[in-house]
């Protein structure tokens, strides 16, 4: 309910400001004639109408905005092969994408997850953390996705990471070797070729941005209506509740040979 009614302002603020717009006169150009103009302060004062439909809204975005929802016992940011953010993102999705599964009452259960490194945009603070913070480490409307890949895809995957150098992935193991994944394990165990596998991740690498196009080769696409943002979100709130502070750090899940 609190992600619907955070929506519904943004978008509610949008819209009242674009109607204004629309309801004013416009006017045709019928010639055109060129003169040198003094700027003056005065010709920069803002519309009225849509200052006094904004204001409310903007200062309830900026005070959620600024509304603590977890703090963390460290810094993360994210690097290559791995590192604490792009292992704690990966993991909140591997673990929040079956959460959603079971509540849409899907058999679903996804053994890997994948953030794209690019998609994460900026690193979290040590202490408070807060809607903002979420908003500049994701700052793209994406939707947490469900694909079913085979085993002989899902290497082709993680050979595409592997050439990369690394990147945030959730359930597997694997040492890059010559620019490709080597040993791969999904949840311990061996990577079998005639295997399929649920991943989750984000909906544009989904349809094959970023480079992925091995994901467009999926057997199975479900969407899970949720903002990938919204869950972080969510996940961080919980966690707040229970008083548990947040914490990630390196385990080897991608190394050099």
């Amino acid at each position: 309910m609190l992600f619907m009614k955070r929506t519904i302002t943004y978008t509610l603020l949008i819209t009242c400001v674009l109607l204004l717009n629309s309801c004013k006169t416009h006017y045709s150009k019928i010639s055109c004639e060129a003169e040198n103009l003094i700027v003056s302060d005065g010709l920069n004062v803002p519309d009225s109408e849509v200052v006094s439909v904004y204001s409310p809204f903007k200062d309830i975005i900026e005070k959620d905005m600024a509304r603590v929802i977890s703090v963390s016992v460290t810094e993360m940011a994210k690097d290559r092969p791995e590192s604490n953010l792009t292992n704690f993102l990966a993991d909140l999705l591997l673990a929040e994408g079956e959460k959603v599964a079971g509540k849409n009452a899907s058999q679903i259960k996804p053994e890997i997850s994948y953030f794209n490194y690019g998609g994460i945009r900026s690193s979290l603070p040590l202490g408070e953390i807060t809607v903002g913070d979420i908003f500049e480490l994701m700052p793209f409307e994406n939707e947490m996705v469900y694909l079913r890949l085979g085993g002989g895809q899902i290497q082709e995957f993680l050979n595409f990471v592997a050439a990369k150098g690394g990147d945030s992935v959730g359930g597997v193991r694997f040492v890059i070797s010559g620019g490709k994944a080597k040993d791969v394990k999904v949840g311990g165990i061996p990577l079998k070729n005639g295997k399929q596998y649920w991943l989750v991740t984000n909906d544009y690498v989904a349809s094959g941005g970023d480079g992925l196009e091995v994901f467009a080769k999926r057997s199975d696409f479900i969407e899970s209506g949720e903002k990938i943002r919204d869950v972080i979100i969510s996940y961080m709130e919980g966690k707040q509740e229970k008083g548990e502070k947040l914490s990630a750090e390196k385990d080897g899940r991608i190394s050099y040979e």
